[in-house]
């Protein structure tokens, strides 16, 4: 079993302080040095529109001001992360952002806007073709939200979350065993909402517990490409599929040690090939401090830092 050294943790906090954004900065300061959740709420605060809604590259593959429902959801992220109330300015705002880009016809999110068009963006961002890429957003990104309506089921119209719940599970039940990635990624988002049902919990692990067999990675080599990691569907030590997957999630650990480069940071295993390189450059130093923060966080859950 590999740790990562204190030396490379130090790398690691290094490169974050200096190459990341002030987001990243203030999740160091809160996951590590006993910082304020307050600090993170600030930095947040400069990525949120008047509409509610969240841009300004909050996302690092794209870059545009507007808002997006792809971006909000990372807001929503740390709101989840950070325990955040209800009844705090960003996430009202940002719930009234949901609740008005709520397709209720179809009883989806559109994952991005039309806007996304005027700043640079990954390929894969690209709006015409959204709506086939992503399903329909049957499932991303829709499955994710109705975890964060259900966190803030206080003040989400019961009628609109009871109806929107009850066609993803439906959704749920409809999909063969063998899943998309970023589906199966987002109904572990709902499957760890706390506020869920253990019942509808147990449902969503059924079936993610048949399709991370059928495509979770188990080999070093796979996990240079862009696959379903072990880490995607165990997040915790203590995590319902941690049992079953326990050889792959201890694989997934030291490859992630092995990973670090020298300058400290974990890189992302993807780009956006020749369009827009410039716009790239920053997204991927972006990606680099948000990688190395989750993977600095993964290793302490699971006891991969020396200490001392």
């Amino acid at each position: 079993m590999k740790t990562l050294s204190r030396a490379a943790f130090q790398d690691a906090i290094s490169f974050v302080k200096e190459k990341g954004r002030d987001l990243d900065r203030a999740l160091l300061a809160y996951h590590f040095e006993d910082g304020a959740a307050d600090e993170v709420l600030a930095a947040l605060a400069a990525y949120q529109n008047d509409d509610g809604g969240f841009g300004h590259g909050l996302e690092p593959d794209l870059r545009t001001s507007a808002s997006s429902v792809i971006a909000t959801t990372v807001a929503f992220q740390n709101f989840r992360s950070l325990g955040v109330p209800a009844e705090h300015p960003l996430v009202r705002r940002g719930l009234d952002y949901l609740l008005e880009t709520y397709d209720e016809s179809r009883q989806v999110w559109p994952i991005i806007p039309p806007e996304v068009e005027d700043a640079p963006h990954a390929p894969w961002w690209d709006y015409a073709s959204s709506e086939a890429g992503f399903g329909g957003f049957l499932s991303n990104p829709r499955v994710e939200i109705v975890g964060y309506l259900h966190d803030y089921c206080a003040v989400v119209p019961a009628d609109l979350l009871e109806s929107v719940t009850t066609a993803v599970f439906a959704h749920l039940d409809s999909l063969p065993d063998e899943m998309e990635m970023h589906d199966l990624i987002c109904f572990v988002s709902l499957a760890e909402t706390a506020a869920l049902p253990q019942s509808r919990k147990d449902r969503i692990w059924e079936k993610i517990a048949k399709a991370a067999e059928l495509g979770v990675a188990r080999e070093p080599e796979q996990l240079t490409g862009y696959v379903l990691k072990p880490l995607y569907v165990v997040s915790s030590p203590d995590a319902p599929l941690a049992e079953q997957f326990a050889e792959e999630v201890a694989m997934n650990l030291d490859f992630e040690i092995e990973q670090q480069g020298a300058d400290g940071a974990w890189s992302p295993n993807f780009s956006w090939g020749d369009q827009h390189p410039e716009a790239w450059e920053i997204a991927k130093r972006e990606w680099q401090a948000r990688i190395t923060l989750k993977n600095l966080r993964v290793l302490r859950d699971f006891d991969r830092i020396e200490t001392g």
